[in-house]
Formats: structure tokens, sequence, C-alpha cells
């Protein structure tokens, strides 16, 4: 068969084709079509075959998820130390956003006057950011808000999308939410101040807001008030473009916009038209600027050169190369949370597997993959054809890794 998998083939010899039949616990063995309607009117042969992709393509996103289960500790340990057991603060808001701490060193020389830290170590004794979970690139930066919506279709000069507005009082509200909660804890100060750093003044291709307790600053927020942008600022710009966008207001497609020349840098070009961007008129020049450099379409197609955006997907990507932090950590983080809700979800079931059944031999192969999920993998996989008995062939070894920067549905 010309549509025929590589791993189907038969081979002559071979333990990849010794296939054995397995029941799952507490269920009567049926013929191998029961409980699938289409499978009745497939040969065995065929059925046997549809049945090994299956089992193969979930035990590759099993692996994969797994992986990024232990990438999402790892950051967790790292961006999240001190502030992991603190999430509950952000009440109801802990669907859409998460509060990260600086790294350890750079917290612990905050009031540092070494020119080493000064403009690397955080601004304040307490320094905190908030992260979007949502990945999607219209919200990458301060500088893009509003310009576009969720398709993608492009607003002109000094209007905007009125989601754009709504997101940033709700990110005000957030940070302010979890600083109240946090506040008996940690010491926080009722003078917090909400900061954006534009796009090209920026370090981090990632949305974040910096959450500083004005009351005990350091000298890395004297060094970087120039590029400090408060969210009132923002909120004043939006609220204006927003008034000034009416229902109809005619939106053009990404791809109607003409390319602009590869070698123009546009965050050296931001920097150059804003070297200082830390209020409202600032922040509304930087935008128009935008627009005179080609807009989102050119700052679109500069990310993607650079890695931040693949072609087709308007994700961040979470990948090491490049490193986009925070785009990562808000993407292991979500992954760790759905992994925690499953395991719970499903552990009733996880627990009968473990105590009352005795793994089969065949489960035994190469790889280091436990055999316990490898049985779970298999009763998904018999959930997904609706039967209650089904065969696999014992593979002697596992599928390669998938690439742990592949994408996995939307976060």
């Amino acid at each position: 068969m010309g549509n025929e998998c590589k791993c189907c083939k038969k081979e002559d010899d071979s333990p990849r084709n010794e296939v054995t039949l397995l029941q799952a616990p507490g269920t009567s063995v049926l013929p191998w079509y029961a409980g699938h309607a289409q499978a009745e009117e497939m040969s065995e042969k065929d059925y046997n075959q549809k049945l090994l992709k299956v089992t193969l393509r979930v035990q590759r996103h099993w692996r994969v998820v797994t992986a990024r289960k232990v990438f999402a500790n790892k950051a967790a340990a790292s961006y999240t130390g001190s502030t992991a057991d603190k999430q509950t603060f952000l009440l109801h808001w802990q669907a859409k956003y998460i509060i990260a701490n600086n790294l350890p060193a750079n917290d612990a020389h905050w009031d540092s006057d070494d020119p080493a830290w000064i403009g690397k170590a955080s601004m304040s004794k307490r320094h905190r950011f908030l992260i979007r979970r949502n990945l999607h690139w219209r919200w990458f930066n301060a500088l893009v808000f509003g310009m576009m919506d969720e398709q993608e279709r492009v607003f002109p000069m000094s209007t905007c999308a009125q989601d754009a507005l709504s997101e940033i009082r709700m990110m005000k509200e957030a940070a302010l939410t979890w600083v109240n909660g946090a506040r008996e804890s940690e010491g926080w100060s009722h003078n917090v101040g909400l900061f954006f750093h534009v796009y090209g003044h920026n370090s981090v291709n990632s949305l974040h807001l910096h959450v500083v307790d004005l009351d005990f600053t350091g000298p890395s927020f004297e060094s970087q008030q120039f590029k400090n942008l408060p969210i009132d600022a923002v909120l004043q710009v939006l609220s204006q473009e927003v008034a000034g966008t009416s229902d109809r207001c005619e939106t053009s497609s990404m791809s109607s916009l003409p390319a602009i020349d590869e070698s123009i840098d546009l965050k050296q070009e931001t920097v150059k038209a804003s070297p200082v961007l830390n209020d409202a008129d600032m922040y509304r020049r930087a935008r128009q600027k935008l627009y005179e450099l080609g807009g989102v379409r050119a700052l679109r197609d500069q990310l993607r050169r650079q890695g931040f955006l693949k072609a087709g997907s308007p994700k961040l990507t979470t990948s090491n190369k490049p490193f986009n932090v925070f785009a990562r950590l808000a993407y292991q983080d979500t992954v760790g949370r759905a992994l925690y809700a499953s395991a719970q979800k499903y552990d009733p079931i996880g627990r009968v597997v473990r105590e009352e059944t005795k793994i089969p031999d065949e489960l035994r192969v190469k790889g280091g993959f436990l055999n316990v999920a490898r049985l779970e993998i298999m009763k998904m996989v018999s959930l997904v054809l609706e039967v209650n008995t089904f065969k696999v062939t014992a593979v002697s070894q596992v599928p390669p890794e998938c690439d742990e920067s592949a994408s996995y549905g939307a976060v």
C-alpha cells in the first residue's frame, strides 16, 4: 500500500511484528472489532495497522509532554522559586496569568551599587513579573497592543482593537490583586509601580509587566527610569485610540501589507526614534513610528527571521534557540498544570493499574519508558477506538523523541 507506515511493514523474524493480544483489566475478551462500527468493515490486518499507528502517535505525545513536565519543574525552580506557592493570590486571574520572580541572584543584588549589577539586578527589594499564558504574538509587547485582532486583521494608524484596552485593564487588576494577597507574607507597601518596557528597550520578546515596590527601589530602578512605561500611560493611549475607532473601521489583512527591506532592524530603529520611552506621548510616537517603518507585517517578519515566531503559527516559540524565557515559562507552567489536573482526575484509574495489574513482559522495551505508563497509553488507545480489547506490536525500540519545541495545541 502506498500510504503504509514503514514501521508496519512486515519483516521476517523481527520482534517488531510479534502481535500480542492484551486485555484491559476488568474486561472480558471480545472479538477484535467489538464496539467499533467501522472496524467491522475492515480486515483484521488493516485494523491492526491502524491501531498501531494510533498507539505510536499517543506514545510520542506522551513522551513529549512527560519531558516538558521535567523542563517545567526546572523553570519553576529558577523563575518561580519564591512565588510558586503564591500563585493563589491571583485568585481567578490564575487562568490567564502567572506571577514570576527574578533570578535569585538578581533579587539578592537589588540594592547593589556594583556597575556589574546595575541594570541587571531587580529594580526593587520586591520586584515581580506578571506574564500572560496565551502566547499569541499580538500581545508579545506593549508596542503592538491593539494593532491587530486575533485573526491578524490590521487596524489603521491611531485606531485600536477594543479588546486591547480591556486586556490591559485586567492585567492591572490582576497584578494589584496579587500584591494585596502577598502583602502580609512579603511586606509589600501600598506604593506599587506597574511598568512595561516597549520593544526596542525590552530584553525579552514575551509580554511581562514589571510589578515594583516603589518604597524600596534600588540603583537598577534609577538606571531604567528612561524606559519604564507606566501601565496608566498605556491605558491612556489605548483609550484614546479605541474612542477614535468606529464600528465600521476598515481593517487590512496582513498579506496585503508590503514587506520591507530585511536589513532594517526595527528594534534599533525604535530606539533611535524614541531613546526615552516612559510616558504617554512617547508611547504614542513609538506606535506611529512602527507604522511608518512597515507596521505589524514588518515586525512579524522580523520575529520570524529571528526565530521567535514560526511561519503559519501566531504563537511565540518556546524552544531553546532563541530562548524566550517568559514565553517558555508560561507554556511550561500551563502544561505542568494540565498534567497535574489530569493526574488528579484519573488517579483512581492509575492506582488500580499500579496495584492490581501485572505488567506483561511484552511491555518491557528499551528506552526507559515506564511500564505502567505504557499500559496507560494502551488504555488510552482502547478508549480512542472504543474497544475493550486491543492488539499492539511489542516494538524493540522506542520511537525517537519529538523535538521539545514542537507545538501541541494552543496555550
